[in-house]
Order: structure tokens, then C-alpha cells, then sequence
């Protein structure tokens, strides 16, 4: 009788909810009993159908650095910030360790070629400016010490002279290169004043670095709108003196913390800030909640540098009297393309174009592969194309949802992909206007009562699908609280989940794929911080954690035959293609898919799911086929037919 009253109860709160404000929603969820949500369980995933069709998007610099990356090197992937890496994602994966718990991290990570991974802790515990660790168990490998309010990501560049991956990051007033064992090859000031190592101020967080190839230039932007350039070889400044953007701070449209809120959210995160003894009075979390909404800065997100071009692309704030009114605060925001250009003995910048952004955006401005294109959301629902020659609007397409995250641009198909407050939404790029390909159907966990799934991280895309994070939780307006989260793949094709698993923590950051195609995430639990602090601890018992979370591979089998798949689609496309630049880039793809299934091979013997005679025979079936690799299309072909075997067989 007690289990059926209550059922009855749940059933009465679920009839009332839906003509309730969202206030009464999170009290209802509040005074429920936690409930298990348990995550579905996913067989292991099929064959993608997701095919390259026609010229991908191709960028015309002959720096190494321009062309598609098969992990991540810098925030959103590469200078471009595409989201974007031409390997497999592996297409099943279970979480393995969550390492440096006591470190909030906002960006990154990122990684080098031996899968050393990189990242900058956001008023660390410790005097730690820049950690590394190793990507088996996590452990730590060095770390760079100095304090900072945050580095953003460094940029791992592959050196043009050498082909060494060489480590960069910048600071408010710091800049750093060093090797990948840590070595220092220069360390110098940025021209911006000295920080206060008291104050926690977002205005001088630095969102990470980035690259400059036509100058073979690191560029950093902070969160005042400052921007510094430095000549990659040796650190020193291009400028005469550090840029500052137009504009003035954002005010606060989102919504501000209640102080009982505050004053829990901060206590449930001090031992990722310092401890609560040494945060002296001060508010982290509503700091970071600001700058996650594009609040109280000119600059809230990272920005992208053009390979073909130059010209930085950066979504800032327009001049505090562009509103009409003058009250230290900027109503408006835009997206400004700027040129670098010499003029005697230093550079200076020119600005190129500016395009107003309705109400603002979080989100940082992603450039097709080609240059000739900007993407960029605004602060409400519209998702805007930009022409990257005059900076007009070409299209803009009403998604349904604020994009709460930047955009995924794919080279191929005109694939853009949104990243809403719960959704991803999926569209095509058609020249003239967008079409809507698909909406993704999130059913992960199964959901209590008020409760919902939606997503938390999105997305990075693969050759055989989309990397996300997602959650189950409330999700009330403006407010999404996140219980439970766990990591995902997309299919590209369809929208639909082909594999999930529940683990890891929340974060503000980005999906990261490492080298060997498992899963990254750079932890800093605010939604879930605030979950804890909205609807009582015992709703999301897990006690908060940063540092970087890792999703392995496993199955490693399928990692080997989603990359053979992937490079029989790309070979088979370009045997159809008569544009020998594209042709050439469609080749370099299908060799990092082929060194990526190598690479793969002994981990799935090891893992005891193919044999030494296998093993042998599709390592020497590959090897014999990148030696014979060309452009001839009948021998694409012949390729395709013989990858798609092998394939199957696995």
C-alpha cells in the first residue's frame, strides 16, 4: 500500500509539474527521493552508413599545421576551431581513470604524438601553471610552476623546421615554449601587467594559445580583450605593445547566483580553488557561471585563426556607446576579423570587418577549411554563416535553442554541427541557406521523475561519428542540473546514440579525442557543483571532481575496422574526384586512418580479440597498401573494394 500511495504521489507531482514555473520544478525534484536513473546498455555498434560525398573543404597553406589534425592539439581541435580530426573516435570505451582530482580545468586538454597529455589548472591548489601527464594511468610527468588565473589550452604545434611537437602556452602576462619532456626553449613577459595572485578575475584569464601560420605566430587573447603575438622561434612580441579590442563588458543577462547557493556551490568546489581558508571571501564558481554565459568581459571564448588568410576571427563586444547609451556596459556584441599587417619595424592589426552578433555569443567563431566561410551562434537560437571576404551574413537558421558551445565544422558534406543546451542538432551548409539534417535522440539514462537527458559536452567529430558527453538531470529554463553524466558516439548519418556508458565528471570545457582514439575531459563540475548545491547532494552523491577525465578504448578491434572503413568511403570518393589538390588531401586522410588501424593492431592482440596470424597478415595487407597508394583511380578503387574486406572481417 505505501509503494502504491506513493507511486500515486509521483504521479499527481508529474500531472501538477507540467503547469508549474521552474522554481517549483527544482523544489519538487528537491523533496523527491534520489532516483537511480540507470544508463541504458548499448550492444556494441555496427558499420557507420556516413559516407564522404564530393571536394571536402581543404585549407591552401602548405604549413603542416593546416591540415586536418588526427587528435587534439589546441582548444577546439585546431587553429581553425573546428571540432574537427580525421581519425576514428573508438567506437566503444569505458572509463579508466580520473587524474590531478584537485584541479579546476575550464580548457583543454590537448596532447602530443606519443598521447602526453597537457593542461592548465584555473587557480590551482598548487603553484602549478601547466601540468603533464602520461596517458596510461595518468600519472603526472612535470609540471611548469608559476601562478596564473588560467593558461586556457596550450597549443602542442608541429615545428614546421623540425616536425617536433613543440609545446606553447601564454598567460595574462606570461608566455611559455618548451619541449615535450618539459625543457624550456623560452619563457618570457607578454607586455600585459603583472597579475595579482589574490584577485580571481575572469577579465585576465587567458583562453589559450593559438597559431598564425602566414607569420609563424602564437596569438593569445585575454578576457579584457588584450591581444599579444609572438614570434614563435624565439617569444619575441610582434606588436609594440599588446592589442586591446574594442568594446566594453558584457552585463549579466543569464542569471546570478542566489548567496545560500553561492556560498554551497563554493564550499562543495574549494579544494579545486585552494581550499576554503584561502579563497578570502572571493566566488569562483559564479566567476566561471559569467564567463561560460559571455558575461562581464569583452572576450569570452577562444578564437580562430585563419591558414589560408591570417586574419584572426574573434567574437567580442561592440563600444559601450553602440547601444545609445553610455553605463560601462556593452548591449551589443560582434564578430571583428582582424588583419596583422607590417608597418615598419612591427606589426600592427587592421580591423577587416565587423558583423554584429544579435544579443552576443559564447561561442567561438569556426572557419570552413577553405577560409571563405565564419560560423558563429548568438545568444539566442540562430546559428549565422559569414563571408570570411566582406564579413556579411549569407544565412542564418533558427535552431530552436541557444547553442551553448561553439560549433562543429566538418570538411566534408557542409556538415555543421550545433551544440544546443540539450541537443545536438545537425545541419547541412547549402551555399545560399542551411537545411536541417537531424535533432539527436539523447535516451541514454532512463530518466526519474522531472528528470531528463540531455547534453553536457559536444561534440567533436570523427570519421565514424561524434564524440559527446551527456547527462540525465533537470533541466528548468535557463538552469540545467546534471545528476549523472557519462560519455557517448553519435552517428552522424542518423543523430542516434551507438554507444554510451555512464562515468567521468561535468565540465565547461570541450570533447577532446586523444591519439589513440579514446576520450578526454577537462574537468570543472559547475552544473554539477550547482546540482549539488540546488537539490541536495544526495541527488548527485558523487563528490565533485577536476583534473582530466579518460574513457579507454576497448574493443580495440573496431577502432582498426571503423579506420579501414573510413579510408575504403574516402578512397572510393576520391576516385570520383578531378581536383588534384583535394585528391592529394583525400590521400593524406586515408594514410593517417591506415597508420591509425597499424597503430591499433597489437592493442587488439594484446586485448586477445584477433590473432598473431591475423595481426600479421592485415599489418603487411596495410603496409603493402600505403606504399601503392596514388591517385590513379583505378587503383582507389581497387583500395576501397580491398579495405571494405578487411573491414567485414572484423
Amino acid at each position: 500500500m505505501r509503494v502504491a500511495f506513493f507511486w500515486v504521489l509521483v504521479l499527481m507531482l508529474l500531472a501538477v509539474a507540467v503547469a508549474v514555473s521552474n522554481k517549483a520544478r527544482i523544489l519538487l525534484v528537491s523533496l523527491l527521493p534520489a532516483m537511480e536513473s540507470p544508463v541504458k546498455t548499448y550492444p556494441l555498434p555496427g558499420l557507420t552508413e556516413w559516407r564522404p560525398v564530393g571536394e571536402k573543404r581543404i585549407s591552401s597553406s602548405d604549413n603542416p599545421n593546416a591540415r586536418q589534425v588526427s587528435f587534439g592539439r589546441a582548444l577546439h581541435t585546431d587553429s581553425h576551431g573546428s571540432d574537427e580530426i580525421s581519425t576514428v573516435i573508438a567506437p566503444a570505451f569505458e572509463l579508466d581513470w580520473i587524474a590531478e582530482p584537485n584541479m579546476f580545468v575550464t580548457e583543454g586538454p590537448v596532447f602530443d604524438g606519443a598521447g602526453n597529455i597537457y593542461f592548465c589548472p584555473v587557480y590551482p591548489t598548487e603553484n602549478a601553471l601547466l601540468v603533464s601527464i602520461e596517458p596510461e594511468h595518468g600519472k603526472r610527468r612535470w609540471v611548469v610552476e608559476g601562478f596564473s588565473l588560467g593558461c586556457g589550452t596550450p597549443y602542442v604545434l608541429i615545428d614546421p623546421d623540425t616536425g617536433d611537437d613543440v609545446i606553447y602556452l601564454g598567460t595574462y602576462d606570461r608566455a611559455m615554449a618548451l619541449t615535450t619532456e618539459g625543457k624550456v626553449l623560452w619563457d618570457v613577459p607578454t607586455g600585459l601587467p603583472t597579475l595579482d595572485p589574490s584577485v580571481i578575475d575572469g577579465n585576465k584569464h587567458s583562453f589559450g594559445m593559438n597559431y598564425l601560420a602566414r607569420y609563424d605566430a602564437l596569438v593569445a587573447v585575454m578576457g579584457d580583450g588584450s591581444v599579444y603575438v609572438l614570434d614563435r622561434k624565439t617569444g619575441q612580441p610582434l606588436l609594440d605593445k599588446p592589442y586591446v579590442m574594442p568594446g566594453a563588458k558584457t552585463g549579466v543577462t543569464n542569471f546570478s547566483l542566489p548567496k545560500v547557493v553561492s556560498l554551497k556551490a563554493n564550499r562543495d568546489a574549494a579544494h579545486m580553488f585552494g581550499g576554503q581558508e584561502n579563497l578570502n571571501g572571493q566566488d569562483p564558481v559564479s566567476a566561471v557561471l559569467h564567463i561560460a554565459a559571455g558575461e562581464k568581459q569583452k572576450v569570452t571564448n577562444f578564437f580562430s585563426i585563419d591558414s589560408n588568410t591570417g586574419r584572426l576571427w574573434i567574437a567580442a563586444t561592440l563600444p559601450d556607446d553602440a547601444d545609445g547609451k553610455v553605463d560601462g556596459f556593452a548591449e551589443y556584441a560582434a564578430l571583428y576579423g582582424l588583419n596583422l599587417e607590417k608597418k615598419g619595424e612591427h606589426y600592427q592589426f587592421d580591423v577587416h570587418s565587423v558583423t554584429q552578433v544579435p544579443g552576443g555569443t559564447a561561442s567561438t567563431p569556426a572557419i570552413r577549411a577553405d577560409g571563405q566561410r565564419v560560423y558563429i551562434a548568438d545568444a539566442f537560437d540562430s546559428v549565422y554563416a559569414i563571408d570570411a571576404n566582406t564579413g556579411e551574413q549569407v544565412w542564418s537558421f533558427n535552431v530552436g535553442n541557444k547553442v551553448a558551445g561553439s560549433l562543429t565544422i566538418a570538411a566534408d558534406n557542409g556538415e555543421i554541427y550545433a551544440n544546443l543546451r540539450t541537443q545536438i542538432v545537425k545541419l547541412f551548409d547549402r551555399g545560399d541557406h542551411a537545411e536541417k539534417a537531424w535533432v539527436s535522440k539523447l535516451d541514454m539514462f532512463e530518466a526519474g521523475p522531472f528528470q531528463s537527458n540531455f547534453k553536457a559536452l559536444g561534440a567533436e567529430v570523427g570519421a565514424n561519428g561524434i564524440a559527446f558527453t551527456g547527462a540525465v538531470g533537470l533541466n528548468a529554463g535557463k538552469k540545467k542540473f546534471p545528476l549523472k553524466i557519462g560519455a557517448g558516439i553519435l552517428d552522424r548519418e542518423t543523430g542516434e546514440v551507438r554507444y554510451f556508458v555512464e562515468g567521468g565528471e561535468d565540465s565547461v570545457s570541450s570533447m577532446v579525442t586523444g591519439p589513440e582514439g579514446g576520450l578526454y575531459i577537462g574537468n570543472s563540475p559547475l552544473r554539477r557543483v550547482l546540482a549539488r548545491a540546488v537539490l541536495g547532494e544526495a541527488k548527485s552523491p558523487m563528490p565533485v571532481q577536476g583534473g582530466i577525465t579518460r574513457f579507454k578504448p576497448v574493443h580495440n578491434h573496431l577502432i582498426v575496422r571503423d579506420a579501414l572503413w573510413a579510408a575504403a568511403g574516402r578512397a572510393r570518393n576520391a576516385a570520383t574526384l578531378n581536383n588534384p589538390a583535394v585528391v592529394e588531401q583525400d590521400i593524406f586522410q586515408i594514410n593517417q586512418l591506415l597508420d591509425q588501424a597499424v597503430s591499433v593492431l597489437p592493442v587488439a592482440l594484446q586485448e586477445g580479440v584477433i590473432s598473431d596470424e591475423l595481426l600479421a597478415e592485415f599489418q603487411g595487407n596495410i603496409i603493402s597498401q600505403k606504399a601503392a597508394l596514388g591517385t590513379d583511380s583505378e587503383k582507389l578503387l581497387k583500395l576501397a573494394d580491398n579495405l571494405e574486406s578487411m573491414s567485414r572481417r572484423l
